[in-house]
């Protein structure tokens, strides 16, 4: 037997579901059922080598350049400023490059890791912003004054990264990770270069 008023029928089931499913105007969807609390992490902590490994991967930059130190030439101080002001730059970026490859390998695995990461990038960011002002300084000095060019050159080359040997004596690391760094290939590396 078929309804004599089937659009009716049709819209007070659907009247009722709607209401059943909380869709209705007015009507509040019943609260969402608590879950077991999982953990947001679940990534186990890297072990000493996988984190020195990052680290001194990510410190490479620092200490290698594709470019040697531009050497000054007596008669071109103004070629050799400009040559000194491109290098130090380079240096600078290649100091933020291994800045930023520290920050992501994230807090050291030992107490107050976080603190010992921070310290490596904040020493690596001043190194940074060292040769920028060097470089600045350098820029403005005028290209016809020889002698205060040689002097500016000198003071540049001085305040370039010291080389890589002692790069992770110069971190300040905690003992137990400079004592771990010595069996870490990328560190061993990084001490060679």
């Amino acid at each position: 037997m078929t309804p004599r008023h089937p659009v009716p029928a049709v819209l007070a089931v659907t009247v009722a579901l709607a209401v059943v499913a909380g869709c209705s105007y007015g009507v509040e969807a019943a609260p969402p059922q608590s879950r077991p609390m999982a953990p947001e992490n679940t990534v186990a902590p890297p072990t000493p080598q996988t984190w020195l490994g990052q680290v001194c991967s990510a410190l490479v930059p620092a200490v290698r350049s594709t470019e040697p130190v531009p050497a000054t030439a007596p008669g071109d101080l103004a070629g050799s400023r400009d040559r000194m002001v491109a290098y130090l730059e380079q240096r600078a970026a290649a100091l933020d490059a291994s800045a930023d490859g520290v920050n992501r390998a994230g807090p050291a695995p030992v107490d107050n890791g976080q603190s010992t990461t921070a310290t490596v990038v904040d020493l690596l960011r001043e190194r940074s912003a060292s040769l920028r002002e060097q470089r600045a300084a350098l820029a403005a000095i005028p290209a016809n004054s020889d002698a205060t060019l040689v002097g500016g050159l000198e003071r540049a080359r001085s305040a370039l990264p010291l080389p890589g040997p002692t790069v992770l004596r110069d971190l300040a690391l905690p003992v137990n990770l400079t004592d771990e760094a010595a069996s870490v290939p990328a560190c061993r590396t990084l001490s060679a270069s």
